[in-house]
């Protein structure tokens, strides 16, 4: 897939901190309840977050029913996770809000009920409609900038007119009509930072000479630093367009390189200058600052490049806990740089015997990674692999999960999701597996000479140029 189309696949994924509850908040109001029931669950609970922080986990009843009462609220988006899937939704003080969504149409299915229902119900359509844009965007993207910019405000109006009709007929809350219209906005804006990476007719330093002079006349009106919608999608998806956007616009004043690359060393340098000159609120700086340099360790395996990256991310971020993490993953990466052996892991198979990683390893081998919690990527990487092993029969494809879980319950749920059952591997430490290999993201994938040394640790079985790799060790 073209460098430019992955960028209509970013998502914002949830992060969960150990913290309970809303105790230390100071916005405390008054209580709320929250309920629902779950059609066709994917597990029995559902986990209930604000601000990436865990509030509690809500169990399903036998009727797949749930309910929580705050005794207190903070108002705002609140996150729902079943296991699989995530939405948000707006709860202020004195509400009472059900639910009701059918796991296998998840977003599509989802019918709130209650107090602010309607609110919700509109900002749930606004989503649809923001997921239906993106399919359209890569097309609409291909338009000269002045058509570009008229169909866009042609959507975004559509939508604003919508909202005024609403807030005439049913009076909503001042923070109701906020985040909508950031809804609103910042997903016009996002396209707008899109446009030059999505845009095929000429190289994105040649396209940003053509763009009319006030294109992103709007960035002097951004809030850069709002701390209502510092964990809003909308808002989030903005910021990271925006970063590569201004970046790569910087990059182009001191470098002859001409189109976008995010495997460029000095490219993530002027990513994580852009997000300290513009960026003042903390915890949005050190987040940007945080995923930015995750990205790139995760794409390049030019490991020379870490110590530099390191260091100016040590310069800029004000939090120790992502900075002992990007350290670490920095450690680990260091040591799994391509002609050094895998570390010889403790694994269990289908009899609980431990085996050694590296007695596994007879001849060019896959190795790939699982995990309950995510259904959709455990389907489509065992369908990749037994798909590639038919292909490719010279090289042994080996799925290690890395949940706590026994080979019965390992068993059950590979069967139950219908997939090839292969050469299937439990991790004896499950943390230590994932520490020491970097097993994040999920879909990294580790190919292997027949003398267990690394030829890529961050290979994607899925990448246009995988079957490429593989034939490469397999002439080795």
């Amino acid at each position: 897939m073209n460098i430019k189309a992955l960028y209509l696949l970013l998502i914002l994924p949830v992060l969960l901190t150990s913290c309970k509850g809303d105790a230390t908040d100071n916005n405390l109001q008054g209580g709320a309840f929250f309920g629902g029931e779950i059609v066709n669950p994917y597990s029995n609970y559902l986990v209930l977050s604000k601000n990436r922080k865990l509030v509690d986990t809500l169990f399903l009843d036998a009727k797949n029913r749930f309910s929580y009462t705050f005794k207190s609220l903070t108002p705002g988006m609140y996150n729902f996770f079943d296991g699989r899937e995530t939405q948000t939704f707006l709860l202020e003080p004195n509400d009472s809000l059900q639910l009701r969504l059918n796991t296998i149409d998840f977003d599509e299915s989802l019918v709130f009920t209650g107090t602010n229902a309607k609110e919700n119900n509109f900002l749930t359509n606004l989503f649809l409609q923001n997921e239906q844009e993106d399919k359209d965007i890569l097309s609409i993207s291909q338009l000269n900038p002045k058509e570009f910019e008229s169909k866009l405000h042609e959507l975004r109006d559509e939508k604003l007119n919508r909202l005024a009709q609403f807030k005439k007929k049913n009076k909503p809350s001042k923070l109701f009509l906020e985040l909508a219209k950031a809804n609103i906005n910042y997903k016009y804006y996002s396209n707008k930072e899109l446009y030059p990476l999505a845009n095929y007719s000429k190289s994105e330093r040649d396209l940003f000479k053509i763009l009319p002079e006030d294109f992103y006349a709007y960035r002097k009106d951004v809030d850069f630093n709002n701390d209502l919608l510092k964990d809003y999608r909308p808002y989030n998806s903005f910021l990271r367009f925006y970063v590569n956007n201004a970046a790569l616009q910087k990059h182009f004043k001191h470098s002859d390189d001409s189109t976008y690359n995010d495997r460029i060393l000095d490219y993530t340098l002027d990513k994580l200058e852009v997000i300290d000159e513009k960026i003042q609120n903390q915890e949005i700086k050190n987040g940007l600052l945080n995923y930015n340099i995750i990205h790139f360790i995760s794409i390049t395996k030019n490991t020379e490049d870490y110590d530099a990256l390191l260091e100016s991310f040590k310069k800029k971020s004000t939090n120790n806990e992502h900075i002992e993490r990007v350290t670490r993953i920095v450690d680990s990466y260091k040591r799994l740089k391509p002609g050094k052996k895998i570390p010889n892991l403790e694994l269990l198979d289908k009899n609980d015997d431990v085996v050694d990683l590296q007695e596994l390893i007879k001849k060019p081998t896959v190795i790939y990674f699982w995990t309950k919690t995510n259904k959709n990527h455990l389907i489509i990487a065992h369908n990749k692999a037994a798909e590639l092993q038919k292909k490719y029969p010279e090289v042994d494809f080996i799925a290690l999960n890395v949940d706590s879980i026994s080979y019965k319950e390992q068993l059950r749920i590979l069967k139950l999701y219908n997939v090839k059952i292969n050469k299937e591997y439990r991790c004896k430490s499950a943390s230590e597996t994932i520490n020491v290999l970097s097993v994040k993201p999920i879909n990294n994938v580790f190919i292997l000479n027949d003398k267990a040394e690394i030829v890529n640790a961050k290979a994607n079985m899925f990448n246009i140029s995988f079957e490429q790799e593989l034939l490469g060790v397999i002439n080795q």
